[in-house]
């Protein structure tokens, strides 16, 4: 019936924009983890297959959306083409799923910046404000060299200082918060698996519908 045609192609579109913002969020979030890790590593590499990924479902889901306005089979196979290659990518990223690996990356990134930091006063300050951390391992590691504690240690509030700074150090914290920012990808991946399944399925039906349309026209 043309009446469950039109209502595949505009479910389809709805779900295809969806996809779009999905797809922009990521390319997004890839952007703001791009900076975490130094430019050459394999883990900053990882981050650019990311955005590839992100980069490749936001194409998949403009030509899904024009393929069901225009009611083009020729178009929805080239969208479900890219769905597929999208579900090949997820499944190829949780076959390298390392949390070791990824707590390796983490160390070296911190430790970094904290030899950064004996050199160049400041450069982990930034860090250890958005973790509320202090020093590599605690802040013992400014008093124990003789080095003022940074105003960054400490919880500020309404521009008044606490009196303890941070207890916890910086290793532990940023460690703690990108292995849990790691778990979140790898259910993302899982998730994304699921919801571009759904996707092929749509438009598989839909590209059904619109043969069937063609054939009753060739009659």
């Amino acid at each position: 019936m043309p009446t469950i045609r039109v209502c595949l192609q505009w479910t389809a579109v709805v779900f295809n924009t969806i996809t779009l913002i999905i797809g922009i969020l990521a390319a997004l979030a890839g952007v703001y983890e791009l900076d975490r890790y130094d430019e050459g590593s394999a883990e900053h590499l990882q981050k650019f297959v990311q955005l590839g990924m992100a980069g490749t479902l936001i194409l998949a889901a403009f030509i899904g959306c024009l393929g069901a306005f225009l009611g083009s089979i020729k178009v929805l196979v080239v969208h479900l083409t890219l769905l597929g290659i999208l579900i090949v990518s997820h499944i190829w990223k949780l076959s390298h799923y390392n949390e070791n690996k990824q707590l390796d990356a983490t160390e070296v990134y911190v430790m970094a910046l904290w030899m950064e930091e004996l050199v160049h006063q400041g450069a982990i300050q930034q860090l250890q404000r958005e973790f509320e951390c202090c020093g590599n391992k605690g802040f013992g590691d400014y008093t124990s060299l003789n080095i003022k504690v940074p105003s960054s240690c400490f919880h500020t509030r309404d521009g008044l200082h606490a009196l303890h700074p941070y207890a916890e150090g910086c290793m532990a914290a940023v460690k703690r918060a990108f292995l849990q920012i790691y778990r979140y990808e790898k259910w993302a991946h899982c998730g994304l698996i699921g919801y571009e399944l759904v996707g092929i399925i749509l438009g598989i039906t839909l590209c059904c519908q619109l043969t069937n349309k063609t054939r009753r026209y060739a009659y």
